[in-house]
């Protein structure tokens, strides 16, 4: 039989729930790099001021952000991603109809 310290049961050894957890790693703030993409993207697209430039942002990413510097690195690629396809669809027109605005052929026309 084995010893009682090694018992899973073992009262003596603090629970699961009760070791202290780590704190959660910061995450990494936007680069200079991606900062200078986002700013050509906003000029790009005519977004000039600080006020637009969060709104967009905010419509977008779904972020909130009071400061430039609080963008991190993640919801700065989305950001950029997203204002780089708005830049590419910018001089398309819309019909409103998602079936003759589509991008790609379907097998139906390539039947």
């Amino acid at each position: 039989m084995s010893d009682a310290s090694d018992s899973l049961f073992d009262l003596s050894q603090p629970d699961v729930d009760e070791r202290p957890t780590p704190p959660p790693a910061a995450a990494p703030m936007m680069s200079a790099a991606q900062r200078a993409k986002i700013r050509a993207l906003f000029g790009e697209l005519g977004v000039t001021t600080a006020r637009d430039q969060f709104a967009v942002v905010k419509e977008l990413t779904g972020t909130t952000i009071a400061s430039v510097a609080e963008l991190t690195a993640a919801t700065a690629h989305r950001l950029s991603e997203r204002l780089a396809a708005r830049v590419r669809d910018a001089g398309k027109t819309r019909t409103g109809n998602s079936w003759d605005d589509r991008e790609e052929d379907t097998w139906i026309d390539r039947l």
